[in-house]
């Protein structure tokens, strides 16, 4: 029993020893070389208060279906341009929500947030742009990073809300409810703080969880090897496959099929109107001014959905509150032919805006803003 003591204790001696080597080389390592073998899973990292976020100072090749993008993120853990320290102006724009504002697959130049915040800040200099939205964000997740930010003094002076359909699905079955601490409930992992940080810190500080993660589970290793050369040629799915892809998603039941739309839908609608209306009563008892957008996705144009019942609800509820409401749905509403549409702004196969869709859906929060019509 002794000796096996002792050897359990050598070898925990041994693997402390061999951690703080470790650590010691990735942090001597060039930022070049570090990013190189970082694994992209690296820069998703657990947050204790809203679940998940963005690696602070980061930077990584993301591959989305047949295109790679160089993706950067600022000090605060926010997509950007490059990695960078932000320099707060007097007039700091937020915005934030799902997959849809972190824009997904492309450089943040080209993401709707990157063209608005160049078309801000090269007519105003003392306005800055941030985007703080990352996929699987809904308004549960949105209200608890916004009190988080707030908590930072982080200085924002407008907020845009993003939402879409797929947002309630969220709201309803990922998330269960939000504490008096803005702290969200879930059941993904263990939402401890100490083990959180600890994970954390070793994804990003660790050559050993890089290789980990590298071969792991074997039989994506076998799939790489296999498929050594990347595919860059895009996919051209027609109409029928693409509806297709999109019905086996759960998240998305409730745009596609009426049953599921009545059940779910006015349920779920609900459920994001409470979180909607505790964070404009936060963002309002800090004098920051909302407003609410909600884009209409290429599931509903495909499908050829009346969104209209989505569009008078938040309607309702920007009235309400005196805030200003964007509908995205420009894109579409002149065309017959909404497949021509959707191979021009999306990913084909996918429900994300491809760089032509970001630039789309950018001009036409420029042009229906209030706010910023008004700089």
């Amino acid at each position: 029993m002794k000796k096996i003591s002792n050897i359990i204790g050598k070898s925990l001696i041994f693997f402390i020893l061999y951690l703080l080597a470790d650590m010691a080389l990735m942090k001597l390592l060039p930022n070049n070389i570090k990013n190189k073998i970082y694994d992209k899973r690296t820069h998703k990292i657990k947050s204790y208060y809203y679940h998940h976020d963005l690696r602070p100072n980061a930077q990584w090749i993301e591959r989305w279906g047949y295109k790679n993008s160089r993706i950067f993120t600022n000090n605060l853990g926010f997509k950007d341009k490059e990695i960078r320290k932000i320099n707060f102006k007097d007039n700091n724009i937020l915005f934030i929500g799902d997959s849809f504002t972190e824009g997904v697959g492309v450089e943040f130049e080209n993401t709707f947030v990157g063209i608005i915040e160049e078309n801000v800040t090269s007519k105003k200099n003392n306005y800055t742009v941030l985007n703080a939205g990352l996929s699987s964000y809904s308004p549960i997740v949105i209200l608890s990073k916004l009190n988080y930010i707030l908590e930072k003094k982080i200085p924002i002076t407008k907020v845009f809300v993003v939402i879409c359909g797929a947002d309630f699905y969220d709201d309803i079955y990922r998330y269960i409810s939000i504490d008096e601490d803005y702290i969200v409930k879930h059941n993904d992992f263990k939402n401890n703080k100490i083990l959180i940080d600890i994970n954390n810190f070793i994804k990003a500080n660790t050559i050993l969880y890089q290789f980990v993660r590298q071969v792991t589970p074997l039989k994506h290793l076998i799939a790489r090897i296999k498929n050594k050369e990347i595919d860059t040629k895009k996919p051209e799915y027609d109409k029928q496959k693409v509806l297709e892809m999109f019905r086996e998603r759960k998240d998305w039941a409730h745009i596609v099929n009426e049953d599921n739309l009545k059940n779910l839908g006015p349920e779920g609608i609900k459920k994001s109107e409470e979180y909607l209306e505790k964070i404009y009563n936060l963002l309002d008892a800090s004098n920051i001014e909302m407003t609410l957008i909600f884009i209409e996705e290429a599931i509903s144009m495909l499908n050829e959905k009346d969104t209209s019942y989505y569009k008078n609800y938040w309607s309702d509820f920007a009235n309400n509150h005196n805030i200003d409401f964007i509908f995205i749905e420009d894109y579409h509403l002149n065309s017959e032919d909404k497949f021509s549409i959707y191979k021009k702004y999306f990913f084909n196969g996918d429900n994300h805006f491809n760089n032509e869709g970001n630039r789309m859906v950018a001009n036409e929060i420029l042009k229906k803003s209030k706010y910023l019509n008004d700089l």
